[in-house]
C-alpha cells in the first residue's frame, strides 16, 4: 500500500476507492495473519477518511513547510484511532461477528490460538484474563500509543478552528486504551469506554493544546521548516 500524498485533489479519488475497498474488505475477509495485512484494513476504513479531513480542517497558514507530515500525522490518528476501536471490541467482534482482527501471527507468537479466544482468555487458576492475553495486549496498546504519539507530531499544524476537535478526540480515544487497560484487559465481557465527565473534562486540556501550540517543545522546530 502505497501512501497517496502527491497532487491533491487528483489523488482523492485513489483515496476514495481505497475506502470503499475497505468496506468490501468486511464482506470477504475475517481474519488477518500479519499486522501489515490488518493495518492496510485500517488504512482503508480509517486512514483514508483522516487523509480526505484534511482539505476540509486546513493547515496553519502560518506553516510554511511540506505537507507530508502533516498527513501522515492524520494517517497515523486514523489509524490509531481503528486500532483502538479493535482493541476495544474483541469479544464482540468475535462472538457477534466471527471476525479477528487481531494479527494471527503475533497471538501465535504469544501462545495465543482462535479456540483461547473463543474460551474468552480467562485463567482457571486466578480468574483473571489469562496472562498471555494481559502480555498481548499491553503490546497491541503500546503500538496504538505509538500512533498517537506520531499524530501529536502534526496537530499542532492544522488550522486554528481544526485544532480543539481533533486534540479532543485524540485524548478521548487514548482513554479508551486506558479503560481497556483499567478493565485487566478484559475485552470479552467488559466494554471499555470513557464516561461523560471524563470527557467533559477533558476538554479544557484540548483546548489550551489548540490555543497554545507553542508548548509543544517541537514546535517552533516545525515552524521554522521551509518547502
Amino acid at each position: 500500500m502505497s501512501l497517496p500524498l502527491v497532487v491533491w485533489p487528483a489523488c482523492f479519488v485513489v483515496v476514495c476507492r481505497d475506502m470503499i475497498d475497505g468496506m468490501r474488505m468486511d464482506l470477504v475477509k475475517s481474519r488477518y495473519e500479519t499486522y501489515d495485512e490488518l493495518y492496510e484494513y485500517c488504512y482503508r476504513v480509517a486512514g483514508t477518511v483522516a487523509l480526505m479531513s484534511m482539505p476540509v480542517m486546513g493547515v496553519d497558514p502560518a506553516y510554511k513547510g511540506p505537507l507530508e507530515p502533516v498527513y501522515r500525522a492524520a494517517l497515523a490518528l486514523g489509524t490509531a484511532n481503528q486500532l483502538t476501536n479493535i482493541l476495544r471490541d474483541v469479544g464482540e467482534d468475535l462472538q457477534t461477528r466471527n471476525r479477528i482482527y487481531l494479527p494471527l501471527d503475533e497471538l501465535a507468537q504469544y501462545g495465543i490460538a482462535e479456540k483461547d479466544l473463543v474460551a474468552g482468555m480467562y485463567s482457571p487458576t486466578t480468574g483473571r484474563m489469562d496472562e498471555r492475553w494481559q502480555r498481548f495486549m499491553s503490546f497491541q496498546i503500546e503500538r496504538a500509543q505509538q500512533l498517537f504519539a506520531d499524530a501529536e507530531a502534526g496537530v499542532d499544524l492544522l488550522d486554528q478552528k481544526a485544532r480543539w476537535p481533533v486534540w479532543s478526540a485524540l485524548i478521548l480515544y487514548r482513554q479508551i486504551l486506558d479503560a481497556i487497560e483499567a478493565n485487566g484487559y478484559d475485552n470479552f465481557t467488559q466494554r471499555a469506554y470513557v464516561p461523560k465527565w471524563r470527557k467533559f473534562a477533558s476538554l479544557p486540556l484540548a483546548f489550551s493544546k489548540a490555543a497554545m501550540p507553542q508548548l509543544n517543545p517541537n514546535y517552533k522546530k516545525m515552524m521554522a521548516v521551509r518547502r
